[in-house]
């Protein structure tokens, strides 16, 4: 068998995926909210807010809903949680092991309102017992419609990253 280049001729361009599928993206960004709840679910809403991506809109929940106040723990929340989510593509709830996730059906509520779906991101660190079920498990799971259980919370990121890419990591459309 001969080479390209012994033949003299280019080499065939390298396909991917199945023959007839669009090879390069096709939608514009997606906007992403990314709500984060409890202080283990906070704390990682703050640092993907850090990155400044500007597909995302976050807001950060840690307040408790105890009392029924789930307005004032909110707007505690500061931004427009209600218009950042009609105008989401996509949006997240994030919690670690033991957070107050009170406020993920409050979210959810405002989101399915609009035929939003929601996906919860579930953080439990690698070596935690995995037949414990605690609060905010059986709460995220009555919620969502999805729920993502990871060991790993620099999973966040890397998602958020991977479904709204930056501008300048964007391929450029035929």
């Amino acid at each position: 068998m001969t080479s390209a280049a012994a033949r003299g001729s280019a080499p065939a361009p390298v396909r991917f995926g199945l023959p007839g599928r669009i090879q390069a993206p096709n939608s514009s960004p997606r906007a992403i909210a990314l709500v984060g709840l409890g202080e283990g679910g906070a704390g990682i809403a703050r640092e993907v807010a850090r990155e400044g991506h500007p597909h995302l809109d976050v807001h950060v929940l840690a307040k408790s809903a105890a009392g029924g106040d789930a307005l004032a723990a909110i707007q505690a929340g500061g931004g427009d949680l209600q218009r950042d989510l009609m105008g989401a593509d996509m949006i997240f709830l994030v919690a670690c092991r033991g957070d107050d996730a009170s406020l993920a059906p409050v979210v959810s509520r405002i989101a399915h309102s609009r035929n939003h779906p929601v996906t919860a991101l579930y953080i439990v660190p690698a070596g935690s017992p995995s037949e414990l079920e605690d609060e905010t498990l059986r709460t995220l799971r009555s919620g969502v419609e999805m729920l993502v259980v990871v060991s790993d919370r620099s999973y966040v990121p890397a998602m958020i990253h991977a479904l709204a890419p930056e501008p300048s990591q964007e391929k450029p459309k035929p």
